[in-house]
C-alpha cells in the first residue's frame, strides 16, 4: 500500500492553524503576498479579468470577498477565482517547483480570510500549508507534465489551495482530508491552452477549487481518504509514466521545502523559462560591438524541458510572445527589454520583431542542473554577423529574481509601482498596499489592506 499522504497532509495543515511559523516561512509569505499583489493590480484591466468578472456578476452569490482589492465583493469562491486570474492575466506572478504558487494561494487565502475574519498570521499559514504540500505532491513527481498536455499547477494547484483554504478556514484533520480529497476530483488543466486566455483561468479555477473544496467539507461532504495515494488517486491518474514516489512518508514539518526552494520573482512578464535567455540577450547587448541590422543568426542554448513550455516559435499576440524564447531573446536584442510595454500586439505583430524571432533558432540540450532539475545547466545567447564574427553571452545559471539571486527590495517595489502604474492604480493606494503586503502576517486581517478603486 502507499503511504498515506492524504492524510499525512491532512494533519499537517491542521496541525499550522496555531502554529508559531519558522521566520524564513513568514519572510517567503511576504514575498509572495507582496509580488502577488503587485500583478494583480497589472492584471487588473486585462480582457480575460473584465470578462470573468462579467461572467461572475451575472452568476452572482452572497458577496463575502474583495474581487482585485476593490470594494465590489463577491462569493468566496467566485472572489478567489477572479483574482487568481487577475494574478496570472500577465504570467509576471512568481514560481517554484514548476508551478504557480503565490497567483494561486494568496488569493485563496485572502478570500477565506475575508470571509471568515481570519487575521495575517492566519493567513501565512495557510500560504505555508498549501506552499508545502503542493510542492511535496509536485517533487515526487520524476517526469514532466506538459508533453503529455498536463499543466501542473492547474492539476495540483487545486491541493495546494485546498489545504491553504483549509487552514484559514480553522478546519480539522478530517476536514482537511475531505477538503483534499474534494480537490482531487476538481482538478484540472490542459498545456494546449497555453498562449490563450484559459491560461490564466488554470491559476484561478485552482483557487476556486480549493476554495470550494474546503467549504463542502466545512459542510460535511465527504470523500476517499486515499483520493491522492491510492492506485486510481490523483497522483498515479496524472502521472506522465506511472513513476510517481507513493510510497515514501511525508516528511512536512521535519523538512521546510520554503526554506531553501522560496518563490522565484519574475523580472519580465514572460514564462518562467525564458527568463534566463532574456538576462543572457541583454547582457550581450550591453555589452555592445553590434548593430541589430547586423546579425544574420541568433542561438539561444536552452534546456529541453523548458523549450517544451515555449511552443510558440513565431508568435503573433503577446500572450503567444510570453510563451516563445524566440520573442523572449529578440525582444531583448531588439529593444533592450522585456517588459510590460514590449508586451503589445502590435510589437509583437511588427515587421522588424517578426524579422528578428526569424533569426532566433533554439539550441537544445538534454542536460540538467542537478539542483535546477527542469533547466539545463546554464543558458546563453550567441549571435553571428555578417561579418562572420560570432558573440557569445555570459553563461546564465540563474536568472535575476531566482530565489538564489533575489531581487533587493528596491527592485522588488519597483516592480510593484511598475505593475501599479501599468494597471492604472492610483500611487498613493498602490504604496499603502506594498505596505501592508510587507506586514502580511501582523495585520488582524484583509480590513486592513488598502481598498483601490473598482475596475470590475
Amino acid at each position: 500500500m502507499p503511504a498515506p499522504l492524504t492524510r499525512a497532509y491532512a494533519e499537517f495543515a491542521a496541525s499550522l492553524r496555531s502554529a508559531v511559523l519558522p521566520d524564513f516561512v513568514r519572510d517567503v509569505a511576504r514575498l509572495g503576498f507582496t509580488d502577488c499583489a503587485g500583478v494583480i493590480l497589472a492584471g487588473r484591466n486585462e480582457p480575460v479579468v473584465q470578462r470573468l468578472a462579467a461572467y461572475i456578476r451575472k452568476v452572482g452569490a452572497v458577496p463575502r470577498a474583495r474581487m482585485i482589492f476593490g470594494t465590489t465583493r463577491a462569493g468566496m469562491a467566485q472572489a478567489g477565482f477572479l483574482n487568481a486570474t487577475t494574478a496570472h492575466a500577465l504570467d509576471f506572478d512568481d514560481y517554484a517547483y514548476s508551478n504557480h504558487p503565490s497567483a494561486v494561494l494568496v488569493p485563496t487565502v485572502m478570500a477565506a480570510a475575508e470571509a471568515v475574519g481570519a487575521d495575517g498570521a492566519r493567513m501565512v499559514a495557510g500560504y505555508a500549508a498549501g506552499y508545502e504540500i503542493w510542492g511535496d505532491l509536485m517533487l515526487r513527481e520524476p517526469d514532466h507534465f506538459y508533453p503529455v498536455g498536463w499543466h501542473p499547477t492547474a492539476v495540483l494547484g487545486p491541493i495546494g489551495a485546498a489545504a491553504a483554504a483549509s487552514v484559514v478556514l480553522g478546519l480539522n484533520a478530517d476536514q482537511t482530508q475531505h477538503a483534499l480529497a474534494l480537490a482531487a476530483s476538481l482538478a484540472g488543466g490542459v498545456f494546449e491552452n497555453f498562449g490563450t486566455m484559459a491560461k490564466p483561468m488554470h491559476g484561478g479555477r485552482a483557487a476556486e477549487a480549493g476554495l470550494i473544496a474546503a467549504g463542502l467539507a466545512e459542510e460535511g461532504i465527504e470523500a476517499s481518504p486515499t483520493a491522492l495515494e491510492s492506485n486510481t488517486g490523483l497522483m498515479r491518474a496524472v502521472s506522465p509514466n506511472r513513476r510517481t514516489d507513493r510510497d515514501t512518508p511525508s516528511r512536512l514539518g521535519t523538512v521546510w521545502r520554503i526554506e531553501k526552494m522560496r518563490v522565484n520573482i519574475k523580472k519580465y512578464p514572460t514564462v518562467g523559462a525564458s527568463q534566463r535567455g532574456i538576462d543572457a540577450a541583454l547582457a550581450l547587448r550591453n555589452a555592445g560591438g553590434f548593430d541589430i541590422a547586423d546579425i544574420t543568426k541568433i542561438e539561444a542554448h536552452i534546456g529541453d524541458k523548458h523549450q517544451t513550455v515555449m511552443p510558440y516559435h513565431r508568435p503573433q499576440t503577446a500572450l503567444e510572445a510570453k510563451f516563445s524564447i524566440e520573442f523572449a531573446v529578440g525582444c531583448a536584442l531588439l529593444h533592450g527589454g522585456v517588459g510590460l510595454m514590449q508586451l503589445q500586439d502590435t510589437i509583437v505583430a511588427s515587421a522588424e520583431m517578426q524579422r528578428v524571432m526569424s533569426l532566433v533558432e533554439p539550441v537544445v540540450t538534454t542536460d540538467f542542473d542537478p539542483d535546477y532539475p527542469n533547466a539545463a545547466p546554464f543558458d546563453l545567447v550567441r549571435v553571428t554577423l555578417k561579418s562572420g564574427v560570432v558573440l557569445e553571452s555570459p553563461q546564465v545559471r540563474r536568472a535575476t529574481g531566482h530565489a538564489d539571486v533575489p531581487l533587493p527590495v528596491s527592485e522588488l517595489r519597483a516592480k510593484f509601482d511598475d505593475c501599479a502604474a501599468y494597471g492604472g492604480a492610483d500611487p498613493k493606494t498602490a504604496a499603502s498596499l506594498f505596505d501592508a503586503m510587507q506586514k502580511i502576517d501582523t495585520l488582524p486581517g484583509v480590513s486592513a489592506i488598502p481598498l483601490l478603486d473598482d475596475v470590475v
